[in-house]
């Protein structure tokens, strides 16, 4: 798509423009040096700053080109709000080496650090009963954002707001949920835009009764702003399922299931199980080497009709956690949101592992460069990857990396190369690829 311009912003074509129109009103031709000339040369430059500025502040009219500011209010529009940034949480212990005989209260607000540089605070006020060593306290971080997720168990353990007769504080679950949210360009160099704008123009969508995958893809997306693809399905799909086995049988009940494929994990039909399936049960009887089995794995295709299945996938290909995961349930599970004949079923993405195996081969002169457009940060190996690894459904395609390697955008590209692993693989749309392990080896061309 050619990109949309109101005013013309060529400084070239401005600054012709701007001479030829001197020369035209004193009838004369203007040489370098005259001082009329050297006006009009800083007259362009002005022209083409002012001329810039307008045709942006026309493109941000446009869905397309809005940042910032001007991007809330065309969300605002569409009751579409930008989300904003979540503290993390965690519970905090304090406590006491012996008890004492009185109560010690714990004010909301009380804080707490590992480093003296993160802090976390209590969300609520509560106390030390007489007699007891410790009480837990919910609390959350200081700040906003995901650099306060991930502090282990026992990590927070400094007091910053004394209480008397308290000796040790420390959290007793890693700290979670914390979120960026939708930040501001300058604050995360415009993927908190991106991510809003592709809100925005599903918004539309939810405002429709009839459950349209865009209206569930809004809702998802909107439930937190980390979530970068997600795979909305109705139709004709094969599960996964982990079936618990009672007295050597397991159970599966409901529906639209085709039992004709079947497949259990590590198992024979008719030698380790047999099936049947009637008024929407399914046995699974087993038998030789699944004797005594404690659960099976299986694997069968499954009409969906009348059920929403959603997998979501996370930014940098991360599979989402379980609060992740709930999260995307109630936000799809609204009265005001889900059809009342939709069953909503949310699960993650199921990886499918591959390797990068490659040979590539470069000129002596090249050699310096070529290794780093190829292996460096942000180079070929890591633009595949992040391309392969984070859109869901997205076939393993080694010509994909063939094509970086040789061709890149920046930098200078291999001579030649040889690809030993990944082989191309076809991925269900609620799969997602994995780069296990990396090998790397380049040869010098005379």
């Amino acid at each position: 798509m050619e990109d949309l311009s109101f005013l013309e912003t060529d400084s070239e074509a401005i600054y012709n423009t701007v001479i030829t129109l001197l020369e035209k009103n004193v009838n004369e031709a203007l040489y370098p040096g005259d001082e009329r000339r050297i006006f009009g040369d800083a007259l362009a430059a002005v022209f083409v700053s002012a001329y810039i500025q307008v045709n942006d502040a026309c493109r941000q009219k446009m869905l397309q080109y809005a940042r910032g500011k001007v991007l809330d209010a065309l969300g605002e529009r569409l009751a579409c709000y930008r989300i904003e940034a979540k503290p993390a949480k965690t519970v905090l212990r304090f406590s006491v080496k012996t008890p004492i005989t009185g109560n010690i209260l714990i004010e909301e607000g009380t804080r707490a650090t590992p480093d003296y540089t993160v802090y976390f605070k209590t969300t609520e006020a509560a106390v030390l009963q007489a007699g007891t060593l410790f009480v837990d306290v919910p609390a959350e971080s200081v700040g906003c954002g995901e650099n306060y997720n991930h502090y282990l168990a026992g990590s927070v353990n400094q007091l910053v707001d004394l209480i008397p007769y308290i000796d040790f504080v420390e959290n007793v679950s890693i700290t979670h949920s914390g979120d960026d949210g939708e930040p501001y360009p300058e604050v995360d160099g415009g993927a908190g835009d991106e991510h809003y704008r592709e809100r925005i123009y599903l918004a539309p969508t939810a405002l429709s009764v009839a459950g349209p995958k865009d209206a569930y893809e809004y809702h998802v997306k909107s439930a937190d702003a980390s979530i970068a693809d997600v795979a909305v399905l109705s139709d004709r799909q094969n599960v996964h399922y982990a079936v618990p086995v009672y007295n050597g049988k397991a159970f599966l009940g409901g529906g639209g299931y085709y039992i004709d494929t079947l497949t259990v994990k590590d198992a024979i039909l008719d030698t380790d199980y047999t099936v049947s399936y009637e008024n929407s049960l399914m046995i699974i009887t087993l038998s030789g080497n699944l004797s005594d089995a404690a659960s099976i794995e299986i694997d069968i295709d499954a009409d969906l009709a009348g059920h929403v299945l959603i997998v979501p996938i996370m930014e940098g290909g991360e599979i989402p956690t379980a609060d992740v995961l709930q999260k995307v349930y109630d936000a799809c599970s609204l009265e005001d949101v889900r059809p009342m004949t939709d069953k909503v079923i949310v699960r993650p993405p199921e990886q499918v592992e591959y390797n990068i195996d490659i040979v590539y081969y470069t000129t002596m002169a090249n050699e310096s460069d070529c290794i780093s457009t190829i292996e460096g940060k942000k180079g070929a190996l890591d633009q595949f990857v992040n391309w392969q690894d984070t859109k869901m459904g997205r076939d393993i395609n080694p010509d994909k990396l063939r094509a970086l390697c040789l061709s890149p955008e920046n930098g200078t590209g291999c001579n030649r190369i040889k690809v030993i692993a990944p082989e191309y693989k076809e991925l269900k749309r609620t799969e997602v690829a994995k780069c296990k392990r990396i090998t790397v080896k380049h040869v010098l061309e005379v």
